[in-house]
């Protein structure tokens, strides 16, 4: 494994939104991705086109983003579960 990108990746793993400022190469990293788009959804939008189609990448993206919305509005009748989602 590279140095740098074990590196990056721990890096990532503390502050997610350093993918903003990657390389391309590392936001083309599916592993680095995925790390970041774990902690906030909306950090997809800084990863490489091919990974922005990954169904894999995407669905913990809006996993991600529908549990931030849970913590906002819900109320014992609206409660989302990351299994209803289906792209």
């Amino acid at each position: 494994m590279n140095t740098d990108r074990e590196l990056f990746l721990k890096a990532i793993k503390k502050d997610g939104t350093l993918l903003e400022f990657a390389s391309t190469t590392f936001q083309a990293d599916k592993e680095i991705v995925m790390e970041a788009v774990k902690q906030k959804g909306t950090l997809l939008q800084f990863a490489s086109d091919d990974l922005k189609a990954d169904r894999e990448i995407v669905m913990e993206a809006v996993y991600q983003n529908s549990l931030k919305l849970q913590l906002e509005y819900e109320t014992e009748e609206f409660i989302l579960d990351k299994e209803e989602y289906i792209l």
